[in-house]
């Protein structure tokens, strides 16, 4: 008996070692393909453990464009593609569809895993009408992506996969290799970092509008920068996107003037900066341009790799030394010529923000010749702006040279609650369908930061797969409910509502923001705080609907980001009514009705804080934490934390014109600067409203920009902030909602 039972259990054992061998080989099958392999990682990424729920293959690209195929197969969601991009896109559009599982671009968003991943009812298939799917702005690396660790990088690479973008702007890291490249023209190491600007205005700095501002660069921060970008790189090349590198537009050191005394530079300004902060342009025609593009992109090209696209912007609202069309096209000639030099493939991707923003200098003759001073088909335009001005429609598309219509959507990251979808909804089918269109290879967006009106870009994308997603209407619905998680049709109804309200021909303009985030005033507006145009209580009359969701949404982190984005907007948009009524107070000399609704408008203020400290992203504490955490010593951390602060105050120094350009409704920053802003503005009135004469604007601006700048040299020993988000976000919102319903 006992060796009948030593037999038994042999030959369990045995089993059990045949049984893991094939699960084991199972696997290997699975990842042994790159493209598949790469999808089955980002569902076990995204889904934890539930990437056996899946089956996924490639198959044939017979016709040269990305397609995908969805369907069930026995308890399993089979999922075929023509690349990892295609069957990530698969993948996204069956979470969205079936499961309700909205994937989100920031890394702190918990994903909602279906209990059970419901089948597809009728097989799903999509192609893809446009060969390039552009993503990202160099201003989105100071606006967004700025303290982003690989943590933050990774999940976005995933959801630029999950949306089937396959060019991405890859910018980070280049102070690395420019650091070498410059040593071989003879600077030392001090002086490119010296060369460089802080952290915060690199974007800018990369563009050739300034140098210096708020540096020299830590050379950590360079270091950490190079090794984020080679894992960036290695993973969006896995997916089989191209990113775009960066390449010399003629940008250079005003330092390489004691080593070659005899170069022709010309200055380009700084952005009020200070002249010390000027940026200088290297004359195309001097031998050392063509010289400084083969270092850089063959150090490049060693350090990254390439996939021979390269990003180059002379002149980004800048004027250059001439305006003659044979000098603009002696440029172009020169800048192409270098990288072919290097890359016989090379592509230069040519951003169309530049022509757009001076038009009158950028007429038709500037513009052609520069174009065509390239060869055919090697410089592909971006129409940066597409939902306010087809610069395309204006140019004989371009000249016929490869564009891809871009989305802008926003500026500095602003977050105010509009975006122009059934004007981009008509605008895409009508270029698609225009005969005279020549070469619109593709679509992106051109964002300069993250924050609000997510959906808008996610929309653009589905739209390059699926033209019915024309049909707004019904694509708002399913976008609804994956912010849910379930069919909720009460909030279906709500975003309807909001459809032709605010996400109709509200526009992106410069500055989209409101009045707390505005420089005081008692009429209109600042700068960079333009209001909307809609009816303000037609949104109020909107958001009761929202709080009337079920259960299940009210438990959805997605809704209830919507819900707080949604009430923020109400009350932001009824400090505007409070604002005007203490102006009416002031004039009237009415000294009762002043004091009652400036402290409505403070209390406004407070309870916006409150608000936006629910929610991860909307919160200073985040930005300032992120941004301290790249430092060792306290003296580091507190330099990378006014770097953080000026970028989104006064992004110069005191009194610059650019003040509150990225303003934000975060938690912190409404409490410690646009309030108190605003409370020095009151107490200023308080000394003249007898008189009821127009206050001294020009004395007051002073003093508010003094204690704009005073802000910024503050840090984390004086003043602190929680990057940690508040509970119970439905209940701070339906409070909220019965204190301030009265006046709405």
């Amino acid at each position: 008996m006992k060796t009948i039972k030593i037999c038994v259990a042999l030959c369990l054992f045995i089993l059990t070692i045949n049984e893991n061998l094939f699960a084991v080989n199972k696997l290997v099958n699975r990842f042994s393909n790159t493209q598949t392999s790469e999808v089955y990682a980002l569902i076990e990424r995204i889904l934890p453990g539930n990437s056996n729920s899946f089956l996924i293959e490639t198959i044939a690209d017979k016709k040269g464009v990305d397609s995908f195929y969805l369907a069930s197969q026995d308890d399993k969601i089979l999922i075929k593609g023509t690349n990892a991009l295609s069957i990530a896109k698969g993948l996204n559009h069956y979470l969205k569809t079936y499961c309700h599982t909205s994937i989100t671009w920031y890394a702190n968003d918990k994903i909602e895993i279906p209990k059970q991943f419901p089948k597809v009812s009728s097989p799903v298939a999509e192609v893809c009408r446009f060969e390039n799917r552009f993503f990202l702005n160099y201003c989105t690396f100071g606006y967004t992506t700025l303290w982003w660790k690989w943590r933050d990088w990774e999940r976005l690479i995933d959801w630029m996969a999950l949306n089937g973008i396959n060019m991405p702007l890859a910018i980070t890291g280049q102070e690395y290799v420019w650091q070498k490249v410059w040593k071989k023209f003879g600077m030392t190491e001090a002086q490119s970092r010296a060369f460089f600007t802080g952290p915060s205005h690199l974007a800018w700095q990369r563009m050739g509008n300034l140098d210096r501002w708020l540096g020299p660069l830590p050379q950590s921060f360079i270091d950490n920068q190079f090794e984020l970008q080679k894992q960036i790189l290695k993973r969006e090349r896995s997916f089989g996107m191209k990113p775009v590198l960066p390449a010399f537009a003629g940008h250079v050191p005003f330092d390489l003037k004691q080593k070659f005394p005899n170069i022709k530079l010309t200055n380009l300004g700084s952005y009020d900066t200070g002249k010390q902060n000027d940026a200088y342009f290297l004359d195309p025609m001097d031998p050392l341009f063509i010289k400084i593009q083969k270092a850089y992109l063959t150090e490049q090209q060693k350090l990254f790799g390439t996939d021979h696209f390269y990003g180059a912007d002379p002149f980004n609202e800048m004027d250059p030394p001439s305006w003659k069309p044979g000098y603009l096209a002696n440029v172009a000639r020169t800048i192409y010529s270098g990288m072919k030099a290097v890359d016989k493939d090379a592509v230069w991707i040519q951003m169309g923000w530049t022509f757009y923003y001076d038009r009158k200098h950028w007429n038709n003759p500037t513009l052609e010749a520069m174009i065509k001073a390239v060869p055919k088909n090697k410089m592909i335009i971006l129409e940066y702006f597409g939902e306010k001005a087809e610069l395309w429609r204006t140019t004989d598309a371009f000249f016929d040279a490869p564009y891809i219509w871009c989305y802008l959507g926003n500026f500095g990251g602003n977050t105010q609650l509009a975006a122009p979808l059934l004007k981009v909804s008509k605008l895409l089918p009508a270029a698609e369908k225009d005969p005279n269109k020549r070469q619109m290879t593709g679509i992106g967006t051109t964002l300069e930061g993250f924050g609000v009106n997510d959906f808008m870009f996610e929309w653009l994308f589905d739209y390059a797969w699926n033209a019915d997603a024309e049909n707004t209407t019904k694509w708002i619905k399913d976008y609804a409910n994956s912010r849910t998680g379930n069919k909720d049709e009460i909030i279906e109804a709500g975003w309807a509502k909001l459809l032709p309200l605010i996400y109709n021909s509200q526009v992106s303009g410069v500055g989209l923001g409101n009045i707390i985030q505005s420089k005081p005033m008692l009429k209109r507006n600042g700068s960079y705080s333009s209001l909307s145009s809609y009816d303000y209580s037609a949104l109020a009359s909107i958001l009761p609907v929202f709080l009337q969701a079920n259960e299940e949404s009210n438990r959805n982190a997605r809704f209830e980001r919507d819900l707080v984005m949604l009430e923020k907007q109400v009350l932001v948009n009824l400090a505007l009514s409070f604002r005007d009524t203490i102006a009416k107070a002031y004039y009237a000399k009415d000294e009762k009705l002043f004091n009652q609704y400036t402290q409505h408008f403070l209390s406004l203020c407070d309870d916006v804080n409150s608000l936006t400290a629910t929610q991860s992203e909307l919160m200073l504490g985040k930005w300032i934490d992120d941004a301290r955490s790249f430092g060792k010593t306290d003296e580091e951390k507190n330099y990378y934390e006014k770097s953080a602060r000026v970028l989104i105050t006064t992004w110069g120094g005191e009194g610059n014109g650019i003040t509150d350009y990225a303003a934000k409704d975060w938690s912190g920053l409404i409490a410690t600067y646009y309030k108190p802003r605003w409370e020095l503005f009151f107490d200023e009135l308080r000394k003249t409203i007898k008189s009821g004469n127009e206050p001294d604007m020009a004395s007051f601006d002073k003093k508010r920009a003094k204690f704009d700048w005073e802000w910024t040299d503050k840090n984390h020993s004086t003043q602190s902030f929680s990057p940690t988000p508040t509970p119970n976000t439905i209940k701070v919102c339906e409070d909220l909602y019965k204190k301030w319903i009265p006046y709405l």
